[in-house]
Order: structure tokens, then sequence, then C-alpha cells
């Protein structure tokens, strides 16, 4: 299928599911190549009736170059050209990220503040159905997004421009944009996955139904803890209470609920600010045609390149989700040691020992969920630069490590709840049998490596989907 993009509100985060993650192709509607063309027409217009004053990037230079004027052979070459960017070194950001950015910054040139040709238009959408050049996903120390879109841009554009094309390109924050756009769907369908591996766990540990009363929902007074209440609720739900404890399970159990509500409070916001963010102008300058600034329109500089809503929020993912981890090893802990547990069924210590490994990501997770300040730029006009792909990689980690501990979850509860003879609720019982069909009781160590992999991949399965709302070990 196409995605067919008329305005920038259809930079959605579903849009971005189906055209970056999953492959589909893209166009831009007619009516809106028709307004961009005409938003060409209006620039062009102004910087011909403006060609003596200072346009940052488009007659002048960029940087400390803006300090002067351009006579008209230097300004019609620095036009055919992206204006210079560093670069950097390291591993390449994913390519569903790349194809996320070139998605973003199309948002300046929908709103008309961006003025692009409509042949420079088409040449962007084309590199979606290109393998993208390498952009380095570390040491990016800039304000905004110049050296990342530097790496993804230069050698498809660099020379082929005309007048503010190369500063409509290389400027701004869509790279931010789609940073936060990446990791909230990374993390849409990781909810539903702590939902069930928790329920799994708290099956295994005997934990009573009372934890997760529905009373609980009213008094606990937050929409997003209610959910997670509800849904735990369901999954456990069974007419046979005969293994409950009849005293409280460990604190880790009954603060599950909690957690996950906040878990789900932060995905949320990180959806809504990342459907703003996709969709907002971002660069500098800006053009505002002469309908909002009549006779001719403005040029507008201003601080688009630095997103404010995007680190922030990365910030929260990764501290929700470096939480529930810290959470899952305490889980780990329990069932493992348990008097009913996996120490006392196993005929020697096999899968047991994975508490260790649940240890180890634990700690993967804390490292990962640190804030990220504003930097320290240069010492002139540069003074700051904007953290948004260091809290990409963060939260990035940090939803990988939770991803593998979930697995780890998975499997012991899984293994005691066997071991024991215990049965599983059945809206959690084609996730645990899945389960045990990856990683069977008895395997030998030698796969166990192999088997957890197996079991990380089932859980991952409708997070890459990224669009599917449901995964076969759904909530039904």
């Amino acid at each position: 299928m196409t995605v067919v993009i008329d305005t920038s509100d259809d930079l959605t985060l579903d849009n971005v599911a189906r055209v970056a993650w999953m492959g589909e192709q893209c166009r831009i509607s007619d009516r809106a190549l028709a307004a961009i063309r005409s938003r060409r027409d209006e620039f062009v217009e102004f910087v011909e009736q403006n060609a003596d004053r200072h346009l940052y990037g488009i007659t002048t230079k960029h940087h400390v170059g803006a300090k002067s004027v351009l006579g008209a052979d230097s300004r019609a070459e620095f036009a055919t050209r992206l204006p210079s960017t560093p670069a950097t070194v390291g591993p390449r950001l994913p390519e569903r990220l790349a194809r996320t950015i070139v998605l973003a910054r199309l948002a300046d040139v929908l709103n008309g503040t961006a003025c692009l040709r409509v042949e420079t238009v088409h040449r962007l959408i084309e590199l979606l159905d290109s393998n993208l050049p390498p952009v380095p996903a570390r040491g990016n120390g800039e304000p905004g997004d110049i050296i990342a879109l530097g790496h993804l841009l230069r050698t498809r554009f660099d020379g082929t421009l005309e007048i503010g094309e190369g500063m409509a390109l290389i400027n701004g924050s869509p790279v931010a944009a789609a940073a936060l756009g990446d990791a909230a769907l990374a993390g849409r369908h990781r909810i539903t996955v702590m939902e069930q591996v928790m329920a799994l766990a708290a099956v295994a540990i005997n934990a009573p139904a009372a934890h997760y009363a529905p009373e609980l929902e009213a008094a606990w007074r937050d929409e997003h803890q209610a959910e997670a209440l509800h849904n735990i609720r369901r999954l456990m739900e069974t007419d046979d209470h005969s293994s409950e404890l009849p005293y409280q399970a460990p604190v880790s159990f009954r603060s599950g609920p909690r957690v996950i509500g906040w878990a789900r409070r932060a995905q949320a916001a990180a959806e809504e600010c990342a459907e703003i963010a996709l969709s907002a102008s971002s660069n500098n300058p800006i053009f505002v045609g002469p309908t909002v600034h009549p006779p001719l329109g403005a040029i507008l500089s201003n601080g688009g390149y630095h997103n404010s809503l995007v680190a922030p929020t990365l910030d929260s993912l990764a501290r929700s989700w470096a939480d529930t981890c810290q959470l899952i090893t305490a889980q780990v802990n329990r069932i493992v040691e348990d008097p009913g547990g996996l120490v006392a069924t196993e005929p020697e210590s096999q899968v047991s020992l994975l508490y260790m490994t649940s240890a180890g990501w634990a700690e993967e997770a804390r490292v990962a969920a640190t804030t990220s300040l504003i930097g320290l730029g240069g010492a002139g006009q540069t003074d700051t630069g904007t953290p948004d792909l260091l809290a990409w990689r963060k939260a990035h980690d940090a939803g990988a490590a939770l991803d593998n501990n979930l697995a780890v979850l998975g499997v012991v509860s899984s293994h005691a709840l066997a071991r024991k003879g215990q049965a599983v609720p059945h809206r959690l019982a084609v996730l645990s049998r899945q389960i045990l069909q990856r990683f069977p009781v008895g395997s030998a160590p030698v796969d166990y490596g192999a088997h957890l992999e197996s079991v990380v991949d089932l859980l991952a399965r409708s997070r890459d989907a990224a669009a599917a709302p449901a995964s076969e070990f759904a909530n039904t």
C-alpha cells in the first residue's frame, strides 16, 4: 500500500509505522505539491525583493558567516549546496529511524515554512525507496540536527540546489522528532508484554487476587494505573483460587500495577509529544507567506532547531522502562527462591540461575536511565547543544534491557509453574505454552542462550510490527 501525505497532520505515528518500520511506499498529494510550488514562488519573490538584507543561510552564509550579506555571485554559488556541517563516526542509526527522519523533514515543507522546489521534494521522497546513507548514532553535540542531516542528505543533494534550499534541508529538528517517534513506536506494545509477563509471574508466586482488586482502580485515582490493574486482573482471572497465598505477596508484585501505570502514562506522553514534533515546523529560519505577513511575507530566525519536548520525554520513557526492569529482577529472585519455586523444584540449580542474567539486565537499564541535559557548545553564537540522539540511545538501551529481562521473567515463571504442575489461567496459557516451546523444561544448559533469544523474539514480535494492535497471545 501507499501512504499519501496531504498535510503535515498526516505525519502521524501510524503513518511512520507504515512507511519507516513496515516499508510501505509514500507520496505527496497533488494538492500538497501545488501548495509547495506556490509557496516556493512566494519565497523567491521575497528574497529577490530583499536581497540586500541579512536572511540567514539565504542571503548570508551560515554560522559566523551570518554577519555578512553575500554578493550576487557568492549567493548563487552558496545556494547550490548544503551549508557545511561537522561529521561524526560510530555505529549507525537503524534504517527505520533514518526513514523516519526523511518523513519528519517534510513537516516544514508541508507547512510552507521551508520552501523547497517540487523537484527537490520528489527527490527527498525518493530517498525512501533507496538504501539510505549511514547516519552515526553518537557524537551529535550540535544545537539541532545538522550533523545527522549532513550525513543523511549531503551526498544526494550537495551541488544540486537553488536559493534557500540548503538551509531548509539541513537546519531544524526533524531528527529529534524522528527519535521520539521511534521510541514511542517501540514502546507501544512493550506495555502489553509487560502486563502479560508480570501477570504470569504473579500467578507463579501465587499472589492473592486482592492485590489487583477492582476497588483499587478508584482508590488510586489514576486512569493509567487503573488500566494496568484491569488488564492484569483479567489476565489472571480463574475459578481456582486454591493456590493463592493467604498473606501478602512480596512488594515487587504489589507494586507492579502502579509501576506499569506510570509506564503507561510515560508512553501516552511520548505518543502525544511525538505527534506534535513530527508535524511541527522546526526550521531556522522559517518563511511565513504574504497572507500572514503582507505584502511579501517574512523570514523569521528562531529556535526551532531545539525541540524541548524530545530529550525530557525520552528520559521519562527510559526511566519508566528501567524502573520496571528493577521490579522484574526482584520478581525473578522471589520466584526462584520461593519455597515452592525453582530452587526447590529443579533437580539442581539450572534455569533458576537466570536470576544472575536478570540482575545484569537490570544494571544495564539503570545505567541507561540518566538525565539528558542541554549540552554546552562553543564560546560564540553556538553556545549550547541539544541531546536528543543521546537521549534516544539511552531510551533504546533501557528498552532493550527491559525486553530481555521480560524474557527472563517469562521463562522463570513458566518453568516454576510447569515444575509445580500448576494450572495457568486461560488468558495466559498461550503465552506460557509458547515460552515453554521455545525454552522447554529440562533443556540442556548449552541451549539456554539460543532458547532465551527465541523467547525475546517471541515477546518482541508485536512490538516490531509497530502497527499491529494485538499479538498472538493478546489480552482476549
